[in-house]
């Protein structure tokens, strides 16, 4: 069903009761990414119980981090339809960088409650994090959020209710451009998950390859919800993939100096 949001953001009703696309492509990423979670969790000796308490609730602190993140880059939008930008107009989801700083702060305080490794559970969530991305950007697709900029190529589509394509105009289909790069690097990591040379190379390797990703997939952004900033040439996301960036060259310098002074003794 075609309608004011996107493409299709309505799936299906039942009575009174009406499923959206979205929830449904997000629900099935979670599912997919706790299972992936489990199996790898198993390799690994953590116990996969621990492993699901822990995914359930950073997912919900993230979606709480994501909706602050899309608050606070728009909150004139915010102080006017505060009811519909939480809890109904699916364009106001959120920010995923504010959903995954929050939970990464969550996971520290979980992790050491539990007493489980950092590391290794960082590892695991490296490789099925991106499976949930790829598959919750089809969700986007169909709503009709997280749109592309003007474009002439020949897969550039037009989206029902985005401004920009009110007179026809075709957009890049920016939620596909996620989903290929979510799922290359859900691909790589899923094979590179047991070559791994230490704890915590897997989620390094997941931060550098997804903010560099991000950041050039920005440039075709065309939505201006997400925060632009030095005169609307450089997005909140970018800001953030920059930061995310120099701290993983760092960590990666670390944690390589760690692991050969381990070797060494």
């Amino acid at each position: 069903m075609k309608g004011k949001n996107g493409m299709h953001p309505i799936l299906f009703k039942i009575g009174p009761i009406t499923i959206g696309t979205y929830g449904v492509f997000v629900s099935l990423g979670v599912f997919l990414e706790i299972v992936v979670g489990r199996y790898l969790s198993r390799k690994e000796g953590i116990d996969p119980e621990a492993l699901t308490d822990f995914y359930i609730y950073s997912i919900i602190m993230g979606f709480i981090g994501a909706k602050l993140a899309l608050i606070i880059t728009d909150f004139k939008e915010f102080s006017a339809h505060p009811f519909e930008y939480l809890f109904q107009n699916i364009r106001y989801f959120g920010a995923f960088y504010g959903g995954f700083i929050v939970a990464v702060l969550f996971a520290i305080f979980f992790i050491r409650r539990k007493r489980l490794s950092f590391l290794k559970v960082a590892d695991i969530t490296s490789v099925s994090l991106p499976l949930a991305q790829a598959i919750g950007r089809w969700g986007c697709f169909f709503a009709g959020c997280c749109y592309g900029a003007p474009t002439d190529l020949p897969w550039g589509l037009v989206f029902p209710a985005v401004p920009l394509c009110s007179d026809g105009t075709r957009i890049h289909p920016w939620p596909f451009y996620e989903f290929l790069l979510d799922i290359s690097i859900f691909a790589f990591l899923f094979n590179f998950f047991p070559k791994r040379r230490f704890s915590g190379q897997s989620f390094i390797f997941y931060l550098l390859f997804y903010a560099v990703g991000r950041f050039l997939l920005e440039f075709l952004r065309g939505d201006e919800i997400r925060g632009l900033y030095f005169n609307k040439s450089v997005s909140l996301s970018q800001i953030l993939a920059i930061a995310v960036i120099l701290g993983v060259i760092s960590l990666y310098l670390f944690l390589l100096k760690k692991n050969k002074n381990e070797e060494n003794e």
